[in-house]
């Protein structure tokens, strides 16, 4: 009985929803620095296909992490946990000194001074964006939760549609011809792609709605709905992937390239609402001991983001580990598995990095006194 307790305070289901992010972000940063996206559309025909098909696949990592924390963290009733502040930037401060240090021993050089001042704040340096806007999120999350505690279902809709209109609708319209110059964002809505502030706080209210009402009914204990079922989010999930592939061939404009590659472009966004919800109803609480194996595999999540995305672990990965950025690695046969293959090297390299650091933390950490 204690076990099954214990596993239920992490949802070994959501957890899994984290670890296939987390390699769907590394994938993305195959597209990026390993050229991938670059390669593909010059070589055209079934290598841009398949490339469009599984990137497009993959635009719900990042708004997936934040609305994880909407949907855990609006419930919480505390102001302000400064516990949870730490334990999330001393990681950032740990990776963010010791990676330029150990890159200025080994290769026996200084890096230049402002990239020394800017290892030691992290969190205004901006080292990793998504790391300093999750930090302001949790900052914020108890005042929104304040906010949110106030509303009735429909006003909540209200806000959300609102959301969903500025961010969603307005911004990318305005993007696409014939729209574009006479409809404008300027100095209004810029997000960036869906990587502001604005799309963290819209992501955050929408998983705090996805915890209070879900799709179809308000809580877990009323009647299901016949549509309210994993196979059927996941198809819709499917489907809206390939009308993004769609759009990309049949539109006109090019600009729909990029459009479509924004986080919070609508499709993406319903995408995240549909494939989070086919998680939430796999029920995995009752698995104690595979449970558990998701749950440690998934605390590393954000030690892998920031050992990865460091500036300088990056250029080490794609331009000495992994230097795939040319047309030869994807004209072989099976470059999609070899791609596979490379996400889960560094994957499981770095969650070992930081479970050494987890390790180190809790040495070095005082016990208290029972």
């Amino acid at each position: 009985m204690k076990e099954s307790i214990k596993v239920l305070k992490r949802n070994p289901s959501i957890e899994l929803l984290r670890i296939l992010m987390m390699m769907q972000i590394i994938f993305l940063h195959v597209a990026d620095y390993g050229d991938y996206s670059d390669v593909a559309q010059q070589m055209e025909g079934k290598v841009e296909l398949t490339y469009w098909v599984i990137w497009l696949m993959c635009r719900c990592p990042v708004f997936m992490f934040v609305i994880i924390t909407g949907y855990f963290m609006s419930t919480r009733k505390e102001l302000f946990s400064r516990d949870r502040m730490i334990r999330c930037y001393l990681p950032m401060l740990f990776y963010s000194i010791t990676i330029p240090l150990a890159y200025m021993l080994i290769k026996k050089e200084l890096l230049p001074t402002d990239a020394i001042a800017k290892a030691f704040i992290p969190f205004l340096s901006r080292t990793w964006y998504f790391m300093t806007l999750y930090l302001l999120i949790l900052l914020i999350s108890p005042f929104l939760n304040r906010m949110v505690d106030g509303l009735t279902r429909k006003q909540f809709l209200y806000l959300i549609g609102i959301c969903f209109f500025m961010f969603s609708i307005w911004q990318p319209i305005s993007m696409i011809e014939p729209f574009e110059g006479i409809i404008g964002i300027q100095k209004i809505l810029f997000t960036q792609g869906g990587k502001s502030l604005y799309d963290f706080i819209y992501m955050y209210l929408l998983g705090a709605y996805m915890r209070r009402y879900h799709f179809f009914k308000k809580h877990e204990n009323e009647s299901d709905s016949i549509w309210d079922k994993p196979a059927i989010y996941l198809v819709a999930f499917l489907l809206l992937g390939l009308f993004n592939v769609l759009l990309v061939y049949l539109y006109p404009d090019e600009q729909i390239e990029t459009v479509v590659g924004f986080n919070d472009n609508p499709i993406a966004v319903l995408q995240c609402m549909v494939l989070f919800r086919t998680f939430e109803k796999i029920d995995l609480r009752h698995h104690v001991k595979l449970g558990n194996v998701i749950n440690t595999i998934s605390a590393g999540n954000l030690g892998i983001y920031m050992i990865h995305e460091h500036p300088i672990i990056r250029d080490f990965i794609w331009n000495d580990v992994f230097p795939i950025g040319y047309t030869g690695f994807y004209k072989q046969r099976f470059y999609i598995l070899y791609v596979l293959i490379i996400i889960i090297i560094i994957y499981c390299a770095c969650w070992i990095i930081e479970f050494m650091r987890k390790m180190l933390f809790k040495a070095l950490t005082p016990k208290k006194d029972s």
